[in-house]
């Protein structure tokens, strides 16, 4: 599925680009033919990553980059090289998502309007690494650098970050910031990201109503959007709630929309793990049939996973 980011952060360019090379205005520079072949490879990128082929997508932002080499167009090769990078990091590639982003690095300045951006994925890729203390310095960076609307998506990373490294009152302040400006700025998958990690937050201390509100509100956020991963990972949510508070059928309940959304989704290793988490729950309730049901359902289900 297509990375919101590479989407927005292409189409900013290109819509520049596109106003460039208008010639509405005698003032503005036209596009040369190999900065428009670029630009086409990077739409090419886009729609190849939209429909899940990801190597074509690399293979259309590599294009892109070689391209903007052989005119010395550094902005293009920021846009390919930041959307190489995130293309490598979804597919768990962090080696090659990390050598892409210190590649744009090198290119960028922190004057640059495009250094947020850069310093975003720059953190993205740390934290897929485990690098918690290099995650958090380059999502400041990104903080301090962005403007506007920018600087939400920036604030909710942090804010992932400082819980990941146990830091749950400074990840609450971020989440509580990033969940103003992005009502503030109507951006509603941010306020679902901000909500989300409330909830948890919230899960976290045993501050049940305030968690169990703030994944319900998330949810209906994410189902609006149409996000299945991200709705299964409100049900889990909400569903570990109930667990926590020994409300064990409506644990089990919540478990079993999050493995059906999974399963839709095509997400099978998430779905076994909802199906193990439900077995539990029945092992706890005293209902062993049930519990060996799920437990066989889920051994299926992983062998599968593995053939594919």
């Amino acid at each position: 599925m297509i990375s919101p980011r590479i989407f927005t952060f292409c189409y900013i360019v290109l819509s520049l680009l596109a106003i460039i090379g208008s010639g509405c205005s005698k003032d503005l520079p036209r596009l040369s033919g190999p900065q428009l072949e670029a630009v086409n490879h990077n739409l090419r990128g886009i729609k190849a990553e939209a429909r899940g082929n990801h190597e074509l997508a690399l293979e259309e932002f590599s294009e892109s980059l070689r391209i903007n080499g052989s005119v010395d167009n550094t902005e293009g090769k920021l846009v390919a090289l930041v959307n190489i990078s995130r293309v490598n990091r979804h597919t768990g590639d962090a080696d090659s998502a990390l050598k892409a982003v210190n590649q744009a690095l090198e290119l960028v300045t922190p004057e640059s309007d495009i250094f947020s951006e850069v310093a975003f994925e720059k953190s993205s890729v740390e934290l897929q690494l485990k690098n918690l203390a290099g995650a958090q310095e380059w999502a400041a960076k990104s903080i301090a650098a962005a403007t506007g609307s920018k600087t939400t998506a920036a604030t909710n990373l942090l804010a992932r970050i400082l819980y990941l490294g146990k830091q749950h009152d400074a990840a609450k302040e971020q989440a509580d910031k990033a969940l103003i400006l992005s009502r503030n700025n109507s951006q509603t998958e941010e306020e679902a990201n901000a909500l989300r990690l409330l909830g948890t937050i919230h899960s976290n201390g045993k501050r049940t109503a305030e968690a169990l509100d703030a994944f319900g509100k998330a949810l209906q956020l994410d189902k609006t959007l149409g996000k299945s991963r991200k709705i299964a990972a409100d049900l889990r949510g909400i569903a570990a709630v109930h667990a926590y508070t020994n409300s064990n059928a409506e644990a089990i309940s919540f478990y079993g929309r999050a493995q059906s959304v999974s399963m839709n989704d095509g997400d099978r290793q998430a779905a076994a793990e909802d199906l193990l988490l439900m077995a539990r729950l029945h092992d706890k309730m005293g209902n062993q049939k049930k519990c060996r049901q799920l437990m066989e359902e889920r051994e299926s289900l992983l062998k599968e996973t593995e053939k594919q």
